[in-house]
């Protein structure tokens, strides 16, 4: 009798040992089949290639789900480990190891950030003698610097310029020198300039190249094992990414685009390793142990620049509009051949993450295929009754 119960004892065992070595993916329920059936109509209906998607509730991810193709020439299907760039998702993680190294140095939001940088400076002009440009203008995209990079980024076999080249506009960079183009603080103003320069504080103050820090401080903490900063990602394993496309389903030649400035948009990444982002920024909010403190976490997603804006995301209702007394924080994302999305409650209770590998060319005025993410999004809400 005693061995009969030792042995169902060591069979639970390795269960629960064989069950926390699966991956998410695998541990996770399917997809319900009527919101299954829903999301492949969107997908006819919109033409998308190929989408990823994963739900957050509760604080677990209940499902994680792909449909379609990641390179639709060789019919090879977008899986659950399939990598998307994250766009300006990125951004929010930027945000979150800028908050963590300002408060391990005991930097003030309203500190200049010329003070801390190293290896260039913004240069002075008739603006920044109004008003420097401090880390809280830089975070909330008040601080009006130019773009630095007008032709969305650089392809996967190009030279890069370092990121001083780039900030200085000299070869190989292809943009202007960066500048101040307004009063900082006096207005928003969606600004890219703004992150890549955060990216340089976070190196210049911390001595350690962004991608290396980012793992450190975002990533292994929050147990996003699938995601990395890497441009020759691409060139050496493009069997593992979903392949970038126009709205004519032709793959885009110039894409997937490469960057020395990584903070803005260029996370490779997979909704479920951004659903653990959600899981780790919820916990932040609602308890003293996560991520982030309460404070920075708070900060995030408090109003500064608008009424919609915080440090880090968007303030929104469950459908991803922007609504200052929305209940949940988000943030797209668009590169040349991915959009992106993720929300997450405030409560957390709920959250979802949706990419997919088509858009119009960069910087386009209109971005049709969102069209399925915010219709995925809204059955995936209704289904779960979000409030």
């Amino acid at each position: 009798m005693q061995l009969r119960i030792l042995y169902r004892f060591i069979l639970m065992l390795c269960c629960m040992t064989f069950l926390v070595s699966l991956p998410v993916s695998a541990q996770v329920s399917q997809v319900p089949p009527n919101l299954d059936k829903q999301i492949a109509l969107l997908l006819k209906k919109y033409d998308i290639p190929g989408a990823s998607l994963a739900v957050v509730r509760d604080g677990k991810i209940i499902w994680a789900e792909s449909y379609g193709y990641a390179d639709t020439a060789t019919k090879r299907k977008v899986t659950n480990d399939t990598l998307f760039q994250a766009a300006s998702i990125t951004k929010t993680l930027t945000s979150s190891a800028v908050l963590k190294v300002m408060a391990a140095n005991n930097i003030s939001l309203n500190a200049p950030v010329n003070n801390y940088l190293k290896h260039w400076k913004i240069p002075s002009n008739e603006f920044t003698q109004k008003h420097a440009v401090t880390l809280l203008t830089l975070l909330n995209h008040t601080a009006a610097i130019s773009n630095p990079y007008p032709d969305g980024g650089y392809s996967y076999d190009a030279k890069l310029p370092t990121l001083k080249q780039l900030f200085l506009g000299e070869p190989p960079a292809t943009n202007p020198p960066l500048t101040v183009t307004a009063v900082p603080g006096s207005k928003y103003s969606y600004c890219n300039g703004c992150y890549a320069i955060l990216q340089m504080f976070l190196e210049d103050v911390t001595g350690q190249p962004y991608p290396q820090l980012m793992q450190k401080l975002v990533l292994q903490p929050a147990g996003m094992t699938n995601s990395s900063f890497d441009n020759h990602l691409f060139g050496n394993t493009p069997d593992k990414v979903a392949l970038p496309y126009n709205a004519d389903h032709q793959r885009f030649t110039n894409a997937p685009t490469t960057s020395p400035i990584f903070a803005t948009g260029y996370l490779w990444t997979t909704p479920t390793d951004l659903s653990k982002y959600i899981i780790a920024i919820q916990k932040s909010i609602n308890t003293p142990h996560g991520l982030l403190t309460q404070k920075q976490a708070q900060q995030m997603i408090t109003p500064s620049s608008t009424p919609t804006r915080g440090l880090g995301f968007f303030i929104s209702d469950k459908n991803a509009d922007e609504h200052a007394d929305g209940l949940y924080f988000m943030h797209t994302g668009s590169n040349i051949g991915y959009l992106t999305l993720l929300i997450g409650s405030i409560d957390g209770k709920n959250g979802a993450v949706i990419m997919i590998n088509i858009s119009p060319e960069w910087n386009a005025k209109d971005y049709p295929q969102f069209g399925f993410i915010k219709d995925s999004l809204k059955a995936i809400s209704q289904h779960y009754h979000w409030k």
